[in-house]
């Protein structure tokens, strides 16, 4: 029985636990094995399991993770069968107890550019802050920044400059939630005639299409819209109520299909099987997602909505890069499907899958992913990165410059699309 798949997928940020002092009495690991196993075994979205044999898996890794002498190592063997079937959204927790433990950073953003690991940003408040920690610095030591909440780690960056400097930063938790609200935007009066729009979206979810409408309100009187979805780490289908102002009527935009349809189709989906579902408009929070699926018996197809006269008439942009993910990912093919608008940056992460999030014996949490998504022609979207129509190479040099390459050549995009 599927539980209530997770819309169009919550980006994963769990971490394995640091070794932890064994439990009195000791975990029953093989009990909570099987618990997962089983678990993965009955609401994977897949039924051919992505092309693995799920039985032969839980053989070979079953009495290693029996005899796991903490969580840490138990952690680690059941994931590392899990990552035997290749797919995203697919992790076990630790117990919320041991969850932060050898988990957390340094409160930055941290992105590797030209093979180097540049900060992109220093979190407000943060040790990394207080202790001299710039935008722009490559991070030259240690291999990894992860570990212990409160711990100190000894960080070794070159500046922008060349110079080498050396600091002893604390660890914090600082990634997770994601600013709120997960939209902004402003305008930009180029000249006289010309205004431009500049969304930002690092999430959709709950409440995102609320946002949306009053953002694209503001933005309506403008020539050109740039959406900036470099940092979007997913959410939910609140992204096609967005959308909807650039579609121009009311189209089917994409699919969910679970394991109870998948099985009862017994084969690969195709646009004609498609066509047969009713369509879901309006479905812009995790609980309507939820039900639409459950309604079609494991399968939904969401459509956009006519915006009528305040359907937005000018150029629209869309900028993504490799940290954009999973909802994010939808978001920019429905872009392109519905609205024929131009992608700029990077490929995405390739993430895009339906999970949801199981709860298991000692405080355990598997996320699974229960859903496959599908464009409305058949095509699989699952996990494939999302390529862009204009590419632009990223440099390290370009964020001590505090250049943005990838806005100015969004910029350079709209202007000939509006005709300069």
């Amino acid at each position: 029985m599927i539980v209530r798949p997770l819309a169009v997928a919550l980006a994963s940020f769990f971490v394995l636990a640091s070794p932890a002092r064994a439990a009195d009495p000791p975990p029953a690991y093989g009990a909570l094995f099987d618990e997962v196993w089983k678990t993965v075994g009955t609401n994977f979205y897949d039924p051919t399991f992505n092309g693995r044999d799920w039985r032969a898996l839980g053989d070979r890794y079953r009495a290693e993770a029996s005899a796991a002498p903490d969580d840490a190592a138990f952690g680690r063997v059941a994931n590392r069968m899990l990552n035997e079937l290749g797919v995203s959204h697919l992790h076990l927790s630790p117990p919320a107890a041991n969850a932060v433990r050898g988990g957390v950073g340094i409160g930055a953003e941290i992105e590797t550019i030209d093979g180097a690991r540049v900060v992109i940003e220093v979190a407000p408040l943060s040790d990394a802050q207080r202790q001299g920690l710039r935008v722009g610095d490559r991070i030259v030591g240690p291999k990894s920044l992860a570990g212990p909440l409160g711990g100190a780690v000894d960080v070794e960056v070159m500046g922008c400059d060349g110079e080498v400097r050396r600091m002893r930063i604390r660890r914090e938790q600082a990634s997770w939630p994601p600013p709120h609200p997960g939209l902004s935007w402003r305008i930009l009066g180029l000249r006289p005639g010309l205004k431009v729009g500049y969304l930002r979206i690092d999430r959709f979810d709950d409440g995102a299409a609320e946002l949306a409408d009053r953002a694209m309100d503001a933005l309506a009187e403008t020539q050109g819209i740039i959406i900036d979805i470099r940092r979007n780490g997913g959410g939910n289908l609140s992204a096609l109520r967005l959308a909807s102002y650039f579609s121009g009527e009311s189209r089917p935009a994409v699919a969910l299909l679970a394991r109870p349809y998948l099985d009862s189709l017994g084969r690969r989906a195709t646009a004609a099987d498609l066509a047969n579902l009713a369509p879901t408009q309006g479905a812009y929070t995790d609980a309507a997602v939820f039900a639409a699926v459950e309604r079609g018996r494991g399968a939904a197809v969401y459509q956009s909505e006519d915006m009528g006269a305040k359907r937005y008439k000018g150029a629209v942009v869309v900028v993504m890069s490799g940290e954009t993910a999973s909802a994010g990912e939808g978001f920019a093919l429905i872009m392109r499907d519905l609205a024929a608008a131009p992608l700029v940056g990077r490929p995405t992460a390739g993430q895009l899958l339906s999970s949801d999030r199981f709860s298991l014996s000692g405080g355990w949490r598997l996320t699974v992913p229960v859903g496959g998504v599908w464009g409305v022609d058949g095509r699989d979207f699952g996990d494939r990165s999302v390529t862009p129509d204009v590419e632009v190479p990223r440099a390290a040099a370009d964020v001590c410059r505090a250049r943005d390459a990838d806005l100015d050549r969004a910029l350079e995009v709209l202007e000939s699309r509006l005709g300069r």
